[in-house]
């Protein structure tokens, strides 16, 4: 990994790293050279994550500063830490620099050449095609994922990331909390812009920066579709952003489209946990209106009758779409049917204001006219599910951050069958 590191053996700490983005970076520090530990609220040494961390010789720590020492050289945080954190708060009783994830992930990338992928939706799947196709075609990239490439996963690779060879790297870039303007790409893609975390007005202007930032090709997700074979029209669009940049940049069409063939998805974006008693169970991280609307589409289009359900990832995303998503509840209820159940908003500690609750967003879909379940708790869900659900039919589970959401659907899977 040319250039990426210029002082090896640093050490670096991070705090959230079994967070989706965080756990990639603290991979790919290690992987680099740098001496990595990293701390976590919901650290369990039996999962999966935590194992795959801890072979790399990442050191595991409480979130209570206990993992930062004097030796420690940087600290990385991201957005959805506090600013009370024990953590933050001993780095800067210690004068430790702290750094943002987005900045971090610069240091990594150094004067390489860069490939970002953004977009308000479908950009981690757009990453990790991307990424694929490089690998398939030799160009042996460098890749930090948003979530795992499915061909690249297995007990012991979590694959949301790669190290390559070469000086080229393939990165998801996140507008939530515009850290993806701290790039400077060479080439990027922009899949959509759609209402999430800012107004419509705000989102373009950043959209139009970050393209001004990019000094090579640019491109816009136009509605064109490629063959792929996971499901959803909107994975089509991704993967035709993905196939007209390999084009734009002189790769072979035909190896491009025999590498986009193979492709198996994305972790947690319409994964298929398996069949029970004849019912498909998918899990998707859908957790705006945008990807919620595309994620229950997709189901359908495929399997006809849907029994949803859905965990709010945080009180303040649900109270910024609150109207939106409730409308795309309603809407797909009165055309498709089937059944839809919400989970208590996902709440995992520090400071909130937990303005609206998921009590209140069933109120809004019922007040629609369509039948929406509330359910304290996973047990209670599976309850409901099994009663309703029938062959043929699809379960999909949507929802972000929630560790427990991806468990669920494998549980679903394996510990009980549906009554024929």
């Amino acid at each position: 990994m040319p250039n990426s590191n210029p002082l090896p053996m640093r050490r670096v700490h991070f705090i959230g790293i079994g967070g989706v983005g965080m756990n990639g970076l603290a991979q790919l520090a290690s992987k680099a050279g740098y001496s990595v530990s990293g701390s976590d609220r919901a650290y369990d040494p039996e999962a999966r994550l935590f194992k795959c961390l801890d072979r790399l010789g990442i050191g595991l720590f409480p979130q209570d500063g206990t993992g930062i020492a004097e030796d420690t050289d940087q600290v990385v945080f991201s957005t959805a830490i506090e600013s009370d954190n024990p953590e933050i708060l001993k780095s800067n009783e210690l004068g430790i620099p702290l750094l943002h994830r987005a900045e971090f992930l610069k240091q990594l990338v150094g004067d390489g050449e860069l490939i970002a992928v953004a977009g308000t939706a479908g950009k981690t799947t757009t990453t990790g095609l991307l990424a694929w196709i490089f690998e398939c075609l030799g160009k042996d990239p460098n890749v930090y994922n948003g979530a795992a490439i499915l061909n690249w996963q297995t007990e012991s690779n979590l694959g949301n990331i790669r190290k390559g060879a070469s000086n080229l790297w393939i990165i998801e870039a996140d507008e939530s909390d515009k850290s993806f303007l701290n790039f400077h790409p060479a080439h990027a893609i922009i899949t959509n812009i759609s209402k999430d975390h800012y107004e419509l007005d705000e989102l373009h202007a950043m959209f139009d920066r970050f393209e001004s930032q990019t000094s090579g090709t640019t491109l816009r997700g136009d509605g064109g579709r490629h063959p792929i074979p996971i499901l959803g029209k909107h994975n089509e669009e991704n993967a035709a952003c993905a196939v007209r940049l390999c084009e734009a940049l002189g790769m072979d069409p035909e190896r491009v489209r025999e590498a986009v063939a193979t492709f198996k998805g994305i972790e947690r974006r319409l994964e298929i946990a398996g069949e029970a008693g004849g019912v498909t169970v998918i899990d998707d991280y859908a957790h705006n209106p945008a990807k919620i609307a595309a994620a229950l589409s997709a189901v359908a289009a495929r399997y006809g009758t849907v029994h949803a359900y859905w965990r709010p990832h945080g009180f303040t995303p649900l109270s910024q779409g609150l109207d939106d998503i409730a409308a795309v509840f309603a809407r797909h209820g009165k055309r498709h049917g089937g059944s839809l159940f919400i989970l208590p908003v996902y709440y995992a500690g520090g400071t909130v204001r937990r303005t609206v609750t998921s009590a209140e967003l069933v109120e809004r879909i019922e007040s629609a006219g369509v039948q929406v379940g509330l359910v304290q708790n996973y047990e209670a869900l599976q309850a409901e599910l099994r009663r309703r659900a029938a062959p043929g039919d699809a379960i999909l589970g949507m929802g972000a951050r929630d560790p427990e959401l991806p468990r669920f659907a494998k549980r679903l899977v394996t510990e009980w069958s549906i009554p024929r």
